[in-house]
């Protein structure tokens, strides 16, 4: 790139004021570089643009509504350099963003642009010269600039260099993202992991389970193999349930009581073992699965040791649609007595938190009453049709 003194140092028709749309500020955000730590890859290049254009200060400027951040700096007299940040009284990078241009200033003191801004007195910024920073979309997120204390005429060749050191820069934010979106996936995988790994380990203390009451209420083999098939077969029934609702599946998206009763009939011997109570509201096929989770988590510690392990204990689910929330109730009735809490939670039910939090953007509450665990999910309508 061939950038001409004549052509950066046009500014006479700049307006003066910062205009920063809202999506340039979004990709800013995205970087997640507001506000970050020093990173020597970064502080690498100040020096360097430092020491290739023998000025005093070089900085990576990243500027928002209301302040640039440097992400690195050189040369930054204090307090500055341990904030790391100024208000845009005191900021020639903002023009940067402003014009999404580079910008050439040789002596600020007789600019009309730049003469009345706090950072002459106050950093001593005689020259400046900036160079906009990219993101892949072409949003600008700030400046790379080169600071000197005197007037200086800045030659074609330093702009160019300086341009060419804005490259190195944006490439370093770029493989930064990447990396970062590494790090995501890889700790997606190992919650993938561990899930998957739950997810077995229930479904054989399920089928356990199942094996346990069937043999307890069923007096000859053909009897138990019967209701231990069918009880498996329903488990089956409840994952075709969420899989044909998918519009691939010749299905369309689900209803809420629908779901609730195909995610519970594996687990009941009659239909007095749990009592479902849903408005009609239709459900998303993520949101299906992320209750799906959920129901089957709490159905398989019932099961285990509430309501459904014993012969008179039952599930009470009601769903109800409040304003613009969605509030789900499930309360065990007539199984062992809780003595106390919970001392410690384990995977599962770190798992269904993270479920409603992160997926269905609700919230949910224990109540480990005596008479019987109390379960409230509350999920905004919003969410349910994902």
């Amino acid at each position: 790139m061939t950038l001409t003194h004549d052509t950066l140092s046009n500014h006479d028709t700049v307006p003066t004021s910062l205009d920063i749309g809202p999506d340039r500020l979004n990709a800013l955000y995205q970087t997640e570089l507001m506000d970050s730590g020093p990173e020597e890859r970064f502080d690498r290049l100040t020096r360097l643009v430092a020491a290739t254009l023998s000025v005093p200060v070089a900085l990576v400027s990243l500027v928002d509504t209301k302040r640039q951040f440097f992400k690195s700096s050189f040369g930054l007299p204090e307090p500055w350099k341990t904030d790391r940040e100024t208000p845009l009284t005191h900021s020639f990078c903002q023009h940067v963003v402003a014009r999404a241009a580079p910008l050439v200033i040789e002596d600020s003191t007789l600019d009309p642009l730049v003469c009345d801004n706090l950072a002459i007195p106050d950093l001593n910024v005689r020259a400046y010269l900036g160079i906009p920073l990219l993101d892949q979309d072409g949003h600008v997120l700030g400046s790379l600039c080169a600071i000197d204390a005197e007037p200086h005429k800045w030659t074609a060749r330093e702009q160019e260099i300086l341009a060419d050191f804005a490259k190195l820069v944006e490439e370093q934010i770029s493989l930064r993202e990447r990396v970062a979106r590494l790090a995501q996936f890889d700790e997606q995988r190992l919650l993938i992991q561990g899930e998957l790994a739950h997810r077995i380990k229930n479904i054989f203390s399920v089928i356990s389970s199942l094996l346990l009451v069937s043999s307890r209420t069923e007096s000859n083999l053909d009897g138990f193999v019967r209701s231990v098939t069918g009880r498996i077969q329903a488990l089956s029934r409840a994952n075709d349930f969420i899989i044909d609702s998918r519009p691939e599946g010749n299905g369309v998206a689900c209803g809420l009581a629908g779901l609730m009763e195909a995610l519970l009939a594996p687990f009941k011997r009659d239909e007095k073992q749990a009592i479902v109570s849903c408005q009609s509201i239709t459900v998303g096929e993520k949101t299906a699965a992320a209750l799906a989770l959920v129901i089957h988590e709490l159905a398989t510690n019932a099961a285990k040791y509430g309501a459904l392990s014993t012969g008179d204990g039952y599930i009470h689910l009601e769903c109800n649609s409040l304003g613009d929330t969605l509030k789900i109730t499930w309360r065990e009735i007539g199984g062992p007595p809780i003595t106390q809490n919970p001392s410690r939670k384990g995977f599962g039910t770190r798992m269904v938190a993270r479920t409603v939090e992160a997926q269905l953007m609700g919230t949910i509450t224990r109540d480990f009453a005596s008479d019987g665990l109390l379960v409230a999910l509350e999920i905004p309508l919003s969410a349910i049709g994902r």
